[in-house]
């Protein structure tokens, strides 16, 4: 039978290997979740795959290709990017853009518009869809504008008007300012519209064209361009990235129906939280397609010899001219003089 003292002696040993076990079993316990986070880290679980909830996409239509001295297809390119191709993701959203229909009030809000701008005659009717007013001035201004879309041209012959051939003292808010309000006064003036990042060009008149200053001294007229806000940290680029869908030409004039010369707003809706995942094709195939002549050249810039550098490729979303269903990415290939061309980036498999 063991003693009191053989009891203690005990109980104190099996506290002591009782204590160290357990250290043993915590310090355990933290190398294995050490251990197993490196290994989720290193082994990290794939993305689902894309959603592709609108099915078969329509390819993206680029505009004919301009009148550029040398086509596509004769172009050669180098690359000389940073990080060489790129490795992009795998994956963008894909944005549903509703189209309007026809309704029944259009004719009579499109004419109380008109009105607002100074053109309170009737119009004539284009088509089904578009408008057209003329007056407000000698010579006549006009106005074009479809009734179901809202999009709209202004025009007025300034370089017929010789009293607009003078240099004028133009400033950038100035511009910004009186082409702000134009569209507020037209009830066009989207939230998605990136009004900080407006682009302004001032150019004068020589032998009919508009030409850039190299002073503001010079200045006779100036462009206003508003692009949209990115979208998913991706630029929303138009067909020609040097120039907006939405643009003003603004002069100093003292007559306020001649400061606003020429205006082209083409906006159209995106459905910001109707989308779905799509695959996109890799930086190489794009890269590939480019050299093919498979690209579409959005603005040659000053590279007439025929032979591009690029100098970055990332992915941006291109807004057309025409109404789209979907709002698609592209990718974007930068290269000196101010050339830019686009590939469409969605899998060709998930197109028809």
């Amino acid at each position: 039978m063991s003693t009191l003292s053989e009891t203690a002696y005990f109980g104190r040993r099996a506290i002591k290997y009782g204590a160290i076990t357990l250290i043993v079993l915590l310090i355990l316990k933290f190398a294995y979740g050490i251990l197993l986070n490196y290994w989720k880290a290193a082994h990290p679980s794939p993305p689902p795959p894309p959603e592709v909830k609108f099915g078969k996409l329509p390819k993206v239509l680029f505009p004919a290709s301009r009148d550029f001295p040398l086509p596509a297809s004769q172009l050669t390119y180098r690359l000389q990017t940073i990080e060489g191709i790129p490795n992009l993701p795998d994956r963008a959203n894909i944005y549903f853009m509703p189209q309007s229909g026809p309704n029944l009030l259009a004719a009579d809000r499109a004419k109380e518009k008109a009105k607002k701008i100074g053109f309170s005659q009737e119009p004539t009717r284009l088509s089904t869809t578009l408008y057209r007013w003329q007056g407000r001035t000698d010579p006549p201004t006009t106005f074009e504008l479809d009734i179901i879309s809202n999009n709209f041209t202004l025009s007025y012959p300034y370089q017929e008007d010789q009293s607009l051939l003078t240099n004028n003292t133009l400033s950038q808010s100035q511009v910004a300012s009186l082409a702000k309000n134009f569209l507020a006064t037209l009830e066009s003036l989207p939230s998605d519209l990136d009004i900080d990042q407006m682009k302004v060009e001032f150019f004068k008149f020589q032998q009919g064209n508009l030409v850039p200053v190299i002073a503001l001294s010079e200045t006779q007229v100036a462009r206003v361009n508003f692009f949209r806000k990115s979208l998913d940290e991706l630029p929303i680029l138009p067909p020609n990235p040097k120039k907006s869908l939405i643009t003003f030409l603004i002069t100093n004039s003292t007559d306020p129906n001649k400061k606003m010369v020429e205006a082209n707003y083409t906006y159209n809706q995106i459905e910001r939280e109707t989308f779905s995942t799509y695959p996109l094709k890799s930086s190489a195939q794009a890269w590939q397609e480019l050299q093919a002549g498979q690209g579409y050249i959005a603005n040659l810039g000053n590279n007439q010899e025929g032979e591009i550098t690029i100098r970055r490729i990332y992915l941006a979303y291109f807004e057309s001219e025409q109404p789209q269903k979907f709002l698609q990415p592209i990718f974007v290939f930068e290269g000196d003089n101010s050339f830019y061309a686009y590939v469409s980036a969605v899998e060709p498999t998930m197109t028809e």
